[in-house]
């Protein structure tokens, strides 16, 4: 319909140039048209005249529907200029398109945005695409604004880790919007879903380029290499220091004049990686068995320069088969990297920030794969008696402080918990003892023993805490693993009756602190371990469900495969009800033997 014709409504049933009485139908045939067809025909061309002022004419111009206003609420809508309508005011095509606004382009948008070509909001310090991505938000310097210094040769010439750092970009993208439509988002309560934006854990602002590596000799070298720095790195980190994740800023000098640390670095990637990228699998693996090879060739040379490579070599490949979930080399390793830790070539470096980076990774690794082994941790094999229980205060020191530099990014939490769950797993190598009476009497002594060490420090803890402020996600984390702890304990004790007391007392207070840590926290990862356990004694539903969810989110925001393991270990201990006591250890020990909750 045309902008300046009328409208003419007629009674229902009725259409115009359709004659609805039998005399009009007579006169249909003749010249004169029925006599209310010419009054509707009057009082439209009387309503086009009286309203032809009222419609604007940028929506006489497209054929729509104009309100009258000034301006009209179309134009004020879509920005334009809204003209009254009139022979001499009436555009033409090409003056409406000459007079339409621009779209308003901003060049100080973040630079992830820009290489993803998104519209930026600009919200400093972190824009909201960043935030809802989880990723490090960037801005260009006050020099690089400058539209006059920016040359197309500057353009043509960028580097490839830019480009490589736009399409990790993208595949992280890619991977964490599968984690928002999982079942777990798809639910809008703000209770189980926490906002992942509350505890932002970003890279350090100047990373590192990948040139300054002269051991990349590939485009997937490069392209691993720039994964390990702007995903691996940070979700190996439980720091919420920009500038101190010693995955960065202790390695990664290590590795620009080690080809051996770098090739290790690259497979470590590519575990990681594997899941979203299979194809770069391949050649993760190979520079994995080169690193193999040089490792021996290192150990041969007795400077402490090679022994501090072979030493970081050993403990990253340890870290690699961890974070597979399905390899038990990892044992052999551990035990390796503690031997050569121990070894009189370590002494003269004893005191550097690398040697102090080894001994806290292999502490941390030692004590969290005693939950799989159940054996006391390497450094105290020799204290295998029960009696050694009773000297706990005497071997906590050689653990690094919870202040360690080193010791925060690697734990996450306080180091003391590690230190008592490898006594605790100490424990569980002597249940084969109870034998007799006197031994049954030893053992739980030993037991009650250990859960007054674990009051212990709950008070120094909470007097610590009332001095200085700790951050919330931090402390329920903490909450978890220590209730973790006491279950574990109390398994090895009496059982993995879920219907007991303590049992359902501790998966309470589990699933009620995991659920206060945000989605993406720096301290995410410590929280395996306790909802393995809580969900493995869980017997309704919901508690089950939870931790599968959990479990399901973890799997994209830290990304490594041992999780997938995990959840499919619990899997298996739903399935298999009908048991009176639900053993996930054994299920462990028999169908994934490689899972270590790490």
């Amino acid at each position: 319909m045309r902008g300046d014709e009328a409208v003419c409504l007629l009674p229902a049933g009725h259409v115009v140039g359709s004659p609805s009485t039998p005399s009009d139908r007579k006169t249909t045939g003749s010249s004169n048209p029925p006599s209310h067809i010419m009054t509707c025909a009057l009082r439209a061309s009387s309503a086009s005249a009286m309203t032809s002022g009222q419609v604007c004419a940028r929506c006489s111009q497209i054929k729509q529907r104009c309100d009258g206003g000034s301006p009209c609420a179309r134009c004020a809508r879509l920005g334009h200029i809204c003209e009254p309508r009139g022979a001499d005011t009436r555009l033409g095509a090409s003056a409406v398109a000459y007079r339409r606004p621009r779209a308003s382009r901003s060049r100080s948008g973040c630079l992830p945005c820009k290489n993803r070509k998104k519209k930026c909001d600009e919200a400093r310090p972190r824009c909201s695409d960043c935030r809802r991505l989880n990723i490090p938000c960037r801005w260009p310097s006050s020099q690089s604004e400058s539209p006059g210094e920016t040359t197309g040769s500057t353009a043509s010439d960028a580097s490839p880790a830019v480009q490589l750092e736009t399409f990790d970009e993208q595949l992280f993208e890619k991977a964490f919007d599968g984690a928002q439509d999982s079942p777990v988002t798809s639910t809008g309560d703000p209770i189980l879903l926490p906002d992942i934006t509350d505890e932002p854990a970003p890279l350090p602002i100047s990373m590192p380029c990948t040139n300054t590596n002269p051991h990349l000799r590939s485009k997937e070298d490069n392209s691993l290499f720039n994964h390990y720095l702007h995903v691996v790195a940070r979700a190996l980190s439980r720091s919420s220091d920009q500038d101190g994740n010693p995955f960065l800023s202790t390695l990664l000098p290590i590795a620009a004049t080690s080809d051996t640390v770098t090739s290790v670095i690259l497979g470590l990637s590519g575990c990681h990686w594997r899941r979203v990228y299979p194809a770069i699998w391949n050649c993760a693996l190979a520079r994995q068995g080169r690193a193999l090879a040089q490792v021996n060739s290192l150990l041969g040379h007795p400077d402490p320069q090679s022994t501090l490579e072979a030493c970081v070599a050993v403990l990253l490949l340890c870290l690699t088969e961890l974070f597979d979930g399905s390899s038990r080399v990892w044992k052999w390793h551990l035990k390796a990297a503690g031997a050569i830790l121990q070894s009189p070539a370590m002494e003269p470096i004893a005191s550097t920030a690398e040697w102090s980076f080894c001994s806290s990774l292999f502490h941390y690794l030692d004590a969290v794969s005693t939950i799989s082994r159940c054996k006391p941790p390497l450094l105290h094999e020799g204290e295998s008696r029960l009696t050694d229980l009773t000297r706990f205060g005497s071997t906590a020191s050689k653990v690094p402080r919870a202040d360690s530099e080193h010791a925060v990014a690697i734990y996450g939490i306080s180091p003391t918990l590690f230190d008592l769950l490898g006594m605790v797993n100490l424990l569980a190598k002597h249940r084969s003892r109870r034998t007799d009476e006197l031994a049954e009497i030893g053992f739980r002594a030993a037991a009650a023993h250990l859960e007054v060490q674990i009051d212990e420090w709950r008070v120094e803890h909470d007097l610590l805490l009332g001095q200085q402020a700790g951050d919330r996600a931090t402390e329920q984390t903490t909450t978890a693993f220590e209730w973790a702890v006491r279950l574990r304990l109390h398994q090895i004790v009496d059982g993995y009756d879920p219907q007991h007391e303590t049992v359902q007392r501790a998966v309470s207070a589990i699933l009620d602190a995991a659920l206060q840590v945000p989605y993406g926290s720096r301290v995410e990862g410590c929280l395996l371990f306790p909802l393995v356990i809580a969900g493995a004694s869980s017997t309704g539903i919901e508690g089950q469900m939870m931790v599968k969810e959990r479990l399901m989110v973890m799997e994209n925001t830290l990304g490594f495969g041992h999780i997938q393991y995990a959840r499919q270990l619990l899997e298996t201990v739903w399935d298999g009800e009908q048991a009176a006591e639900p053993n996930w250890a054994y299920v462990r020990y028999t169908s994934f033997p490689g899972v270590v909750f790490i």
